[in-house]
């Protein structure tokens, strides 16, 4: 029978530090844009009003990794998380399980390490700071993985809920950011270098007309065809605008769906991730407005399983249990 690693979230943030988890999304990233990676679209079904979705990849020196997802956004009233997941990894020679991991930990680590991809490539030289918009569970990776390529001079945040920014502002203190609680999104982002959206808003949060370049924008929400949380403005105005897929992001979200019908940009235009990575296509490449665009993708959570898996194994971490 085989046996199976069965990995908790708190022993996932032990075994994936940023300084080990951001190397390998590189190079899942780059693998992906080669061509290279078996990932099939992600299947989207829609049950009580919320989204589910099955993503599944093979990453070549990774395995075989397939999570189910949901975001059910009723849950912040229910006390319970807002993304929950499981992930499961495979042996791609034998087909054999080898691992269940709690998901939406994993699911944010990977976020957070693909965020500081870009972070790594893109960010201006200049000191600055950095806001976030929107401070649930997601941010506090974000912030935690970000910072190891940009150290901001201060964290400016802002959300809907008090007490989401509250405990946000206590967990980012306890780092040691200088934190400024914010009144608007407008005034959080108002010459910041970088920007977090991470939010789970449908309509725009980040607008052109409060960037005082150069500033990098990350944007990890607005994960449906029709939500935006960048005004067309900035996507206007970006001389650099780097995607995880192109063909994911024309299908998942209306911040680059919508401009492209409107025709303020091309597709043509538009980079992936894994070919900044690899050099052939660029990221930073002056003093303007530089974007990076993330719906997730399944070579994420394969990588970041098959890394976790590994770790485990050297450490003696995890439990252990036959089907």
């Amino acid at each position: 029978m085989p046996k199976v690693l069965i990995l908790k979230g708190e022993e996932l943030e032990v075994l994936l530090k940023p300084e080990l988890l951001v190397n390998e999304i590189a190079q899942a990233f780059k693998a992906f844009s080669e061509g290279k990676t078996i990932t099939p679209p992600r299947t989207v079904m829609w049950v009580e009003g919320n989204w589910w979705g099955i993503m599944q990849s093979h990453v070549p020196g990774y395995g075989v990794g397939v999570k189910i997802v949901n975001i059910v956004r009723e849950n912040v009233k229910r006390g319970l998380p807002t993304i929950q997941a499981i992930v499961n990894l495979f042996d791609p020679v034998t087909g054999s399980p080898l691992a269940v991991m709690e998901g939406g930990v994993l699911t944010a680590l990977r976020t957070a390490a693909a965020s500081a991809v870009s972070a790594k490539y893109m960010t201006p030289k200049e000191p600055g700071a950095l806001a976030i918009i929107g401070t649930g569970y997601q941010a506090r990776y974000q912030l935690k993985f970000v910072s190891a390529f940009f150290k901001p001079t201060e964290v400016r945040i802002f959300d809907l809920r008090e007490d989401a920014m509250k405990k946000f502002r206590e967990y980012a203190e306890g780092l040691g950011f200088k934190v400024v609680t914010c009144s608007s999104s407008s005034e959080a982002i108002d010459g910041a270098r970088v920007i977090i959206e991470a939010s789970t808003t449908d309509t725009p949060v980040v607008y052109g007309n409060y960037l005082k370049p150069p500033v990098h924008i990350i944007s990890i929400g607005a994960h449906t065809p029709n939500a935006r949380a960048l005004d067309d403005d900035v996507i206007r105005n970006a001389e650099s605008i780097v995607v995880d897929s192109r063909d994911a992001v024309l299908k998942e979200t209306g911040d680059i769906r919508v401009p492209i019908e409107k025709g303020i940009i091309s597709l043509d235009n538009i980079a992936e991730l894994g070919e900044v990575v690899a050099g052939t296509k660029p990221g930073r490449v002056g003093d303007g407005i530089t974007i990076f665009k993330s719906v997730g993708l399944a070579i994420q959570d394969a990588c970041a399983a098959a890394l976790a898996y590994r770790l485990a194994k050297e450490k003696g971490v995890g439990t252990t249990v036959d089907l």
